[in-house]
């Protein structure tokens, strides 16, 4: 006898659906949203990916869309798993398992009517607030011991109630987070590493300025390492007083070594923002594209806090092989300790001097 009849049997065996384990509401409940979160991370890696798209900077529309999609490859994906294995990885988790009531596997034309009704009765298609009343009534029925309207053609069975099924639940959820937690981790890896040419650089930090939505991309930098208009976006922008700043490149038989630029202001009495975007951005750019700065370097997150909590102070240290610097002097100048100097009203000339450094170690 194959796997399927000796879950049938089980149930025959049982003598009817109650006493097969099938009203479980939270057992239940948790292998759908395993599954879903699944989706859920398929869909994320696939935008991440083809897209680069920056996970952590999606707002509540987008996140609202993602979960749509979520339902939707759940709509198509679920009665594969049906008809080939009759569960899906969340059901199989708590050994949950479903068949046709001959004890055959759906077709996937039934599968896919089955997915349809717990799409719509069981989630109300994910729309906000309805969905939550569809789900209380479906914890109800199935707290009451109803069958739900989708398992009225089938036969919903559970293999074992074992305490370890939670904690099977609990890595593979673990196991699913982490693939995703690595993919965004990916996504902080320049396109070039090892020892960069200025081309490079410039390829990595127009990278991660798109990555991270900086700027918008309409100005990047060429294979000269210089600021010039993106040809690629349909947006013409003019700044006033654009203070994007000009890199400078020491470079030794065509290895970049180091990187620097400088700010400086006289009688200057317009507010003065941190350029600490920008420093973040050349440090992902160079020192993040070293040997040492691996997949979970914790090397590059401390690079970042640091320079992200500079403010206008003067800092220096050394990671993956790389020192940093950072010289600021200003006079008539306000520190709001907000990434904002203003200008005194009383200071009769108003100055400020930024000087920041990267330099490879020999």
């Amino acid at each position: 006898m194959d796997e399927i009849g000796a879950v049938v049997s089980e149930r025959e065996a049982a003598g009817n659906q109650a006493d097969a384990g099938v009203f479980y509401p939270w057992r239940r409940y948790m292998a759908r949203m395993f599954d879903i979160f699944i989706y859920n991370t398929i869909w994320s890696v696939f935008l991440t990916f083809a897209f680069n798209v920056n996970l952590a900077a999606r707002g509540s529309f987008a996140n609202l869309l993602d979960g749509f999609v979520a339902v939707l490859l759940m709509l198509f994906v679920e009665p594969i798993w049906l008809h080939v294995w009759g569960t899906t990885p969340g059901k199989a988790v708590f050994g949950l398992h479903i068949t046709a009531p001959s004890g055959r596997r759906f077709s996937y034309g039934e599968a896919l009517e089955r997915t349809w009704g717990v799409l719509g009765a069981g989630m109300g298609y994910n729309i906000p607030i309805y969905n939550l009343v569809c789900l209380w009534r479906s914890y109800k029925r199935c707290s009451e011991r109803e069958i739900q309207p989708w398992d009225e053609s089938g036969i919903y069975v559970i293999r074992d109630r074992k305490w370890y099924r939670g904690v099977i639940f609990i890595g593979a959820n673990l196991l699913v987070f982490g693939l995703l937690w690595t993919a965004a981790a990916a996504k902080d890896l320049p396109p070039n590493r090892g020892p960069l040419t200025v081309a490079e650089f410039a390829e990595n930090h127009n990278y991660f300025t798109d990555y991270y939505g900086i700027g918008k991309g309409y100005m990047v930098l060429d294979a000269n390492g210089q600021w010039t208009e993106n040809p690629d976006s349909s947006t013409t922008i003019v700044v006033a007083g654009d203070d994007r700043p000009e890199y400078e490149f020491a470079v030794t038989e065509g290895e970049l070594t180091g990187i620097s630029f400088s700010v400086e202001r006289e009688n200057y009495r317009d507010w003065i923002s941190s350029p600490k975007v920008q420093m973040i951005m050349a440090a992902l750019s160079f020192a993040g594209a070293q040997e040492e700065m691996g997949l979970h370097a914790k090397e590059r997150k401390e690079m970042v806090e640091i320079i992200g909590n500079s403010g206008f102070e003067d800092f220096a240290f050394e990671k993956a092989g790389i020192s940093f610097a950072c010289e600021v002097e200003y006079s008539g100048f306000n520190d709001t300790h907000a990434d904002l100097l203003i200008p005194e009203e009383s200071a009769e000339a108003p100055y400020y001097r930024l000087r920041f450094t990267m330099q490879k170690e020999k």
